[in-house]
């Protein structure tokens, strides 16, 4: 499994999404790497890491990201999670308790998919079968907001050209991995690591008001900005303030 390294202090463990790899945490990264510890995975069949098996399960990929902090000998860390990396932290904040600091889930929720959103993932397995490419870049755009196509042109390229790392036999495998996951609102809820909730409150992915509603008596901070569901492309300067507010810079 390939991942990024850089900086000392603090550490911070960044999940990308689906469709996405370490790559996404770029401007992040670059200002946080002088007053913390930035260590960025690509997931398997994401990036530069090869796909592992027939499903890529959510509590698979926290295994991993548990190995790779042992590996590292790291004692205490904070963890951000992506859409899909939320879910994945999710599951790491039940593997590793103890040693989550601060857990940050943007464009994410502790609850699983919806029985809609499952059949989604079925129609998108059997595009993916017959149109790899056109699919790809379909799933990506559709990611943004109608009004931001234009204004996040150049991001919206980078992010496809991407997303066309993954390869075929790890898009499937994640998608069913994706299908598969739990309901963690209860492990969310007695989580005991500081928690920050990042939504965009015209995400057509994760709901607002229904993620609002799963995180009730979490006492979670909730910030919220008036876009979609890839704040780190529409909003990259507050959210690195905030980011860096909460995990205390």
């Amino acid at each position: 499994m390939y991942y990024q390294d850089v900086g000392k202090g603090k550490v911070v463990l960044f999940i990308h999404g689906f469709l996405e790899n370490h790559s996404m945490w770029k401007n992040t990264i670059e200002n946080f790497a002088p007053n913390c510890r930035c260590i960025a995975p690509d997931l398997f069949g994401h990036g530069n890491s090869p796909a592992l098996g027939y499903v890529h399960e959510m509590k698979t990929y926290a295994q991993a990201m548990a190995k790779l902090t042992n590996h590292l000998q790291i004692e205490k860390y904070a963890v951000v999670g992506h859409s899909m990396g939320g879910y994945v932290a999710m599951e790491l904040q039940q593997l590793q308790p103890e040693k989550i600091s601060d857990l940050v889930l943007l464009n994410s929720t502790p609850l699983p998919d919806s029985e809609e959103r499952k059949k989604d993932r079925e129609r998108a397995i059997r595009a993916i079968q017959k149109f790899p490419e056109a699919f790809v870049q379909m799933a990506v755009k559709n990611l943004f907001l109608p009004a931001d196509q234009l204004r996040l042109q150049k991001e919206i390229n980078q992010a496809i050209m991407e997303a066309k790392k993954c390869s075929k036999q790890g898009v499937i495998a994640t998608l069913k991995g994706l299908k598969a996951r739990v309901n963690h609102q209860e492990t969310f809820l007695d989580a005991k690591s500081n928690k920050l909730v990042i939504a965009g409150k015209q995400d057509q992915v994760v709901p607002f008001k229904k993620l609002k509603e799963s995180i009730k008596g979490s006492k979670a901070k909730l910030l919220s900005f008036n876009g979609g569901h890839m704040s780190h492309l529409e909003f990259p300067n507050e959210l690195n303030v905030a980011l860096s507010n909460f995990l205390k810079f």
